[in-house]
């Protein structure tokens, strides 16, 4: 994958979330949680993120999580960074299959 994903702010299902343009059927969103963890999205495609304050280090945290349990995880190419609301910035981690 040669392109960042372009992040932006919506109204999800329970309450204000982060999503991108995934390129399969789905709206991947991770919807900001209230109690200080980042909410974070896994798509059918393989792709996840995670918005919120510690995406980047719960991202780690879930990846290597899934490596220990699974035989076939996939190799993932990652990135982080963040989205200015009006609220201030959200933090953004993503990861996406390298394959």
């Amino acid at each position: 994958m040669g392109v960042e994903p372009v992040f932006r702010l919506v109204d999800g299902e329970h309450g204000p979330g982060v999503t991108y343009d995934c390129g399969c059927p789905c709206t991947p969103t991770a919807t900001l949680a209230v109690d200080g963890q980042p909410g974070f999205e896994h798509c059918c495609c393989g792709k996840v993120h995670f918005a919120g304050p510690g995406a980047d280090p719960a991202m780690t945290a879930y990846l290597a999580e899934r490596a220990a349990r699974r035989k076939r995880e996939p190799r993932y190419v990652r990135g982080s960074g963040s989205l200015q609301t009006a609220s201030g910035p959200v933090e953004i981690a993503w990861a996406f299959p390298a394959e």
